[in-house]
């Protein structure tokens, strides 16, 4: 293991990163700098790639809003690569795979440190796969190795990025980005003026309420008003459950036993779970789509029942984008309105159970990986001199205080934000359900997030007590 260390931290010191500030960065530099990276990466879904062949199978078209991309630019992967690292490290020491204690800051860092590389290496990995795998045709060596050059700088590029975020500005810039994507996609759903050509209907929802009326209702793939309302539905509902919180009581040692209440959300994971389930399954999909587009025409052997087991499409002629037909993908494919439902209840069902438990099992996983099960959380706590009212201070009472709140939550976190992004996918919601639950979470967090900066700017004393 210590080799394995040795090798991680030598590639993690070749691989760039942003330079600590010297000093704690001013509220104003802070939002300066989110500005400008928010800046930047629109750019970037801007900058078309270069040498490569337009059109193609779009692999990305289902969950490109989750994964922050841009269809045809250098960051088409988005995000994709950097968390699925995180999806794979996650689970490696949430299995006891790789035995690491993420109490200890040595293990913490070697844990950050592959991150980093791992990172590397699917972007890396899944650029190739995307471009070899059919994406963009049939490419000459010249042209693929052009494509595989444009796509990795793009997501290193988006690395780097959310790495300046998260020393110099405010939040993490994967979220950053999925807001961005999440937001450009409901506004353009809202408000577009497109005419669809196969339909010769206005894509956005407005638009369309001024010349089709009640056609404008429901109008199958194309935003309609239950979308719409659905969208603000889910907004409301995705706020009160952010809101929902237990209240335990503690007190403060080290301040004449001062007694206050210690929050516990009911969203106690917020977003990761439904982050790292819809990437999952995006990245499955990928997967049945480059099986799909290589072996797709094979009539027997192992090709064909690959393909039969993991999926096979066929193109929707109002979108012009393959949808799935048969297989795993079939069941996984995340639905855009009501009619999935009555088609085929059974996929539905199928769908929600998966999606669900995706999301329970990556908010447990989290909370041991993250360092907010009730141990960690009592000695942090403990080394506050923060205590339970009337018990002995030992971080052992604490956890056994905390323990049954934080088990509670867990589960039933993970269980609301897959049947909250379940349920608006079948409704419809612009910019899909899992990506509206992640704004209004993204939205919330830096919310607070500010207003915590602002209150230790205005009282630097208080940076002791509440950190």
């Amino acid at each position: 293991m210590s080799l394995v260390r040795q090798i991680i931290s030598k590639m993690n010191k070749g691989i760039p990163e942003v330079e600590r500030p010297k000093r704690s960065p001013t509220l104003k530099e802070k939002l300066a700098w989110t500005g400008l990276v928010l800046i930047i990466y629109y750019f970037l879904t801007q900058v078309p790639l270069y040498g490569v062949p337009r059109g193609g199978l779009d692999y990305l078209a289902q969950i490109r809003v989750i994964f922050a991309g841009a269809q045809g630019s250098i960051v088409e992967l988005g995000i994709g690569p950097i968390v699925t690292a995180g999806i794979v490290l996650e689970l490696l020491v949430g299995s006891k795979i790789v035995k690491l204690d993420l109490t200890d800051p040595e293990d913490r860092r070697f844990f950050q440190e592959a991150q980093r590389v791992a990172a590397i290496f699917f972007i890396l990995f899944e650029v190739a796969a995307y471009t070899l795998g059919g994406r963009f045709g049939s490419l000459t060596t010249q042209q693929a190795l052009i494509a595989i050059a444009q796509l990795s700088l793009g997501s290193f590029l988006l690395m780097m990025l959310d790495d300046l975020v998260a020393k110099w500005g405010i939040g993490s810039g994967i979220s950053l980005f999925i807001l961005a994507g999440v937001a450009q996609e409901a506004i353009w759903s809202m408000f577009s003026p497109k005419i669809e050509p196969t339909t010769g209907k206005y894509v956005g929802v407005i638009p369309a309420l001024m010349t089709e009326g009640v056609g404008a209702i429901y109008r199958g793939s194309l935003p309609g008003l239950v979308g719409l309302i659905s969208t603000f539905v889910v907004f409301i509902a995705v706020i009160w459950a952010y809101e929902v919180r237990v209240n335990i009581s503690i007190a403060h040692s080290l301040y004449g036993g001062l007694r206050t209440k210690y929050p516990i959300r009911l969203l106690y994971v917020s977003n990761v779970p439904i982050i790292f389930a819809s990437a999952l399954l995006g990245n499955i999909d990928i997967l049945a789509k480059i099986a799909w587009s290589r072996l797709g025409s094979e009539t027997s052997g192992w090709a064909k029942y690959l393909v039969d087991f993991l999926g096979r499409y066929e193109a929707d002629p109002v979108s012009g984008s393959v949808v799935p037909v048969q297989g795993l993908a079939y069941y996984l494919a995340t639905p855009h309105g009501p009619s999935v439902l009555v088609d085929d209840p059974i996929r539905a069902v199928i769908y929600i159970v998966i999606l669900v438990a995706s999301c329970v099992a990556f908010a447990k996983i989290w909370v041991m990986t993250a360092g907010m099960d009730p141990r960690t959380v009592s000695e942090q706590l403990v080394r506050q001199g923060i205590v339970v009212p009337g018990r002995r201070a030992s971080a052992k009472v604490v956890a056994r205080t905390i323990e049954k709140y934080i088990e509670s939550v867990t589960y039933l976190g993970g269980i609301m934000v897959g049947l909250l992004a379940a349920v608006a996918n079948f409704t419809g919601a612009f910019g899909t359900g899992s990506g509206i639950l992640l704004a209004v979470t993204i939205i919330a967090g830096l919310y607070e997030r500010l207003a915590h900066e602002r209150t230790l700017e205005m009282y630097p004393r208080l940076k002791r007590f509440i950190g």
